[in-house]
């Protein structure tokens, strides 16, 4: 009796786990195609087509799918339309919010990249700097270090500084010889001096 009791309690576990697996996956499936079809309307906005529309699709996905990796992606892409409208403080609102809470994952690096280029872009370089240099260091991982050296030249020659700007792209080159971004840092360094 007490076996049956065991296998019958193991088989509804088994039965559970099989269906909570089943849902999430499935729920997980709605939410990529709902952000699927509003990066869609999206692009169509960016070429002309209702930007309203493609900010409603987006709300969509965010409304019904919270926290979830698409519907923080959805926060990036509505940022981006933000920004195309010159909403800024709406546009930073969101990057900040998801680059908080994603941390150095995919969504959250998109999301801290699009931040630091908001900011600079609006005046707040001396608010970036610092905070790409705890990168650099390693204390904050939003980013990988290689960006943020990377990010600090580009900030740097903006800013004219040419100086500090050749340090962080040689500082790029010869540490992540790898990156993505040496063959970038090198034609930055040649073009420096």
């Amino acid at each position: 009796r007490p076996f049956a009791f065991g296998l019958a309690a193991l088989c509804f576990i088994i039965v559970a786990w099989w269906a909570g697996t089943r849902w999430t996956g499935s729920r997980a499936e709605r939410a990529s195609y709902l952000l699927h079809q509003a990066s869609t309307a999206v692009d169509q906005a960016t070429q002309g087509g209702d930007a309203a529309a493609a900010e409603a699709k987006l709300q969509e996905v965010i409304d019904r799918y919270g926290r979830s990796e698409q519907a923080d992606m959805a926060r990036v892409l509505k940022a981006r339309l933000k920004i195309d409208r010159n909403d800024l403080d709406g546009a930073r609102t969101l990057l900040v919010e998801v680059s908080e809470r994603r941390g150095g994952d995919a969504i959250g690096r998109v999301a801290t990249l699009d931040l630091v280029h908001l900011q600079v872009a609006t005046g707040q370089a001396s608010e970036v700097a610092p905070q790409l240099e705890a990168m650099v260091s390693g204390e904050d991982l939003r980013l990988p270090r290689d960006t943020a050296l990377y990010e600090l030249g580009q900030l740097f020659v903006a800013n004219e500084d040419p100086a500090r700007a050749r340090s962080y792209y040689q500082r790029l080159v010869d540490e992540f010889p790898e990156s993505p971004y040496r063959a970038q840092a090198s034609q930055r360094l040649a073009e420096l001096g």
